[in-house]
């Protein structure tokens, strides 16, 4: 799943270009995408390994718990049983997945 939030992020990780929050509030601030839910003007999708250890479920769902609280519509799929990186007969489901999205926000499908 995406990162959302970069104060919820691995620390050694996200310090090493971000610096701590307590050095850089502006840019864990202005990188907080769960405070920008409003401004969501297009369709959305949001998928997440429900076992991703890497960027944890959690940033999903603080972001979809966002979302619902001001009325935004987006669509959410979570892979159980999957880390950060879908892989087997699943991964084939996860490219379907994205390609139709795209081609019916694109209007190529009816």
């Amino acid at each position: 799943g995406p990162v959302m939030d970069w104060g919820m992020y691995e620390v050694m990780y996200t310090e090493r270009y971000m610096d701590t929050p307590a050095e850089n509030p502006d840019g864990y601030t202005l990188t907080r995408n769960t405070d920008k839910t409003e401004a969501l003007r297009d369709k959305l999708l949001v998928i997440t390994g429900g076992m991703d250890d890497t960027v944890l479920p959690e940033h999903s769902y603080t972001f979809l718990k966002h979302c619902v609280d001001k009325g935004v519509q987006v669509d959410f799929f979570e892979y159980p049983g999957h880390g950060h990186n879908v892989r087997g007969k699943d991964r084939v489901h996860l490219y379907t997945k994205v390609l139709d999205y795209i081609d019916t926000a694109l209007g190529l499908t009816e």
